[in-house]
């Protein structure tokens, strides 16, 4: 079985209406929603949970643009996706979804026009070393220092991006060694340009977040490459566009699309 099982929904809005929150803490909703309808225990305990989850989203995609959107207007089409890392969760609510002709989503009963299925194991997220990339954060996206207060760094700070991949891939595939963490402290990775601005969304009554959105340049400097590390960087970058980076991946922050340029000779 597959790793990893991305599930993308597209329906037709049957209603005009303006988001009150974030699209993506509705898509994150629906996930509980659907799940509660399969097994009102097992969605009950993921909930409440205080370990990492096993799926982030994206908010709702214009179809033509494919770019967040902040409302719905009666009669047009849009999608989000969802993906899971438990692979039999991904299964079960694929099988729910062949099988409905319309999906309840913003209080709503959508007519449910297409799900489309991507499967992913680990082995297709290696592709080799690059010491040149580019990333686009479609979303707001922010980290947390890894320290007990918690600081929210709304900012593409290279070890922390990074660090925030490494665990989760470490949690749902397969464990990234301590010296590429080590790596990265070394700044293996560094900023080589960037155009971000800030955005605040809401994401449930009485919580905002604040995350950068735009496109960074990143590089591998000469002095601190590593062929190892650079492989491995490569495949967070694969993981990272299944699985969002920084906070609040499941209410589809963190949403980024990958450009590699250059191996390194």
């Amino acid at each position: 079985m597959s790793d990893i099982v991305r599930v993308t929904i597209e329906f037709e809005a049957q209603e005009s209406k303006r988001f009150r929150m974030y699209s993506g803490a509705f898509v994150r909703g629906f996930v509980y929603w659907v799940l509660r309808r399969m097994d009102k225990t097992f969605a009950e305990k993921l909930h409440s949970s205080k370990e990492l989850s096993p799926f982030s989203v994206t908010p709702v995609m214009s179809k033509k643009e494919n770019l967040p959107v902040d409302r719905l207007e009666e009669g047009k089409e849009y999608g989000f996706s969802i993906t899971f890392f438990i692979p039999e969760i991904g299964e079960a609510i694929k099988n729910y979804l062949m099988s409905a002709d319309r999906i309840y989503f913003t209080a709503v009963d959508n007519p449910l026009k297409r799900v489309y299925v991507r499967y992913c194991d680990e082995e297709s997220l290696v592709d080799g070393a690059f010491d040149k990339f580019r990333v686009d954060f479609i979303t707001p996206c922010y980290f947390r220092t890894p320290s007990e207060s918690y600081r929210f760094v709304p900012l593409p700070l290279p070890y922390l991006m990074f660090r925030s991949l490494a665990r989760l891939y470490s949690a749902f595939l397969s464990e990234i060694p301590q010296e590429y963490r080590e790596w990265l402290d070394r700044n293996g990775i560094v900023v080589s340009g960037l155009k971000i601005e800030t955005e605040r969304v809401l994401l449930k009554k009485g919580k905002w977040a604040a995350g950068f959105k735009g496109f960074v340049n990143f590089s591998l400097p000469e002095d601190t490459y590593d062929e190892v590390c650079a492989e491995i960087t490569s495949k967070l970058l694969n993981f990272g566009e299944y699985s969002n980076v920084g906070g609040s991946r499941t209410s589809g922050l963190g949403v980024i699309r990958v450009r590699k340029y250059e191996n390194k000779e």
